[in-house]
């Protein structure tokens, strides 16, 4: 084999087969919700700044703090009691607690081991899950294995669509019952069902 070959046969190896076949299409699904989880924290900060008319406190408040959960702690915080006295607590809550849920589903994702097990879905288990145990760990039978697919992974990207549109639109009310904008352009989306994290 040549050098050229040989580097040829090197670029076409990726590091996670099962992503580029069969999977590929539940691959690209899982890499916007990965990459995309991101956008929804900055759309709940932007959520709660507005009201708050303090972008820099805001800002390096929620993203000085290590981890997503203590992000989302510091927006409802911050958030809440701004939102409850324009009669938008609940709304606000909702578009929290989707952002809290599909940080679960990216979670999930982020924290797991990916392959084809020819059950004809694609597979993940949790390393997390045995080595917080306390029992020696031999090798990797004793996983639970999950599976997912794209019917589902569909779902999950529509909601975190849902949240994303969902802080949108009580952003823009809140500046509206704040006085800092007219009129809402926005819809207010309707509530999904919560996608399962994973098939049965």
């Amino acid at each position: 084999m040549s050098h050229l070959d040989s580097l040829c046969a090197d670029m076409a190896r990726t590091i996670l087969g099962a992503f580029v076949a069969p999977f590929h299409k539940e691959a690209a699904i899982i890499g916007r919700l990965l990459a995309g989880y991101t956008t929804l924290e900055v759309g709940l900060m932007n959520c709660v700044q507005v009201v708050r008319d303090d972008f820099d406190t805001v800002l390096k408040a929620m993203f000085r703090a290590r981890g997503e959960t203590a992000r989302i702690d510091i927006a409802d915080a911050f958030g809440r009691h701004y939102y409850a006295q324009h009669t938008l607590g609940t709304e606000f809550e909702m578009a929290v607690g989707a952002v809290r849920y599909c940080l679960r589903i990216r979670n999930q994702f982020a924290h797991c081991v990916w392959y084809d097990d020819k059950s004809g879905k694609l597979a993940l288990a949790n390393l997390e899950e045995i080595a917080k145990g306390n029992a020696h760990v031999g090798n990797l039978n004793d996983l639970t294995i999950f599976h997912v697919d794209e019917p589902l992974l569909t779902d999950q990207e529509a909601y975190f669509v849902y949240a994303d549109k969902l802080l949108a639109w009580v952003n823009h009310e809140g500046r509206q019952q704040t006085g800092t904008i007219r009129t809402n352009p926005l819809t207010k989306p309707k509530q999904p069902t919560q996608p399962p994290l994973h098939l049965p």
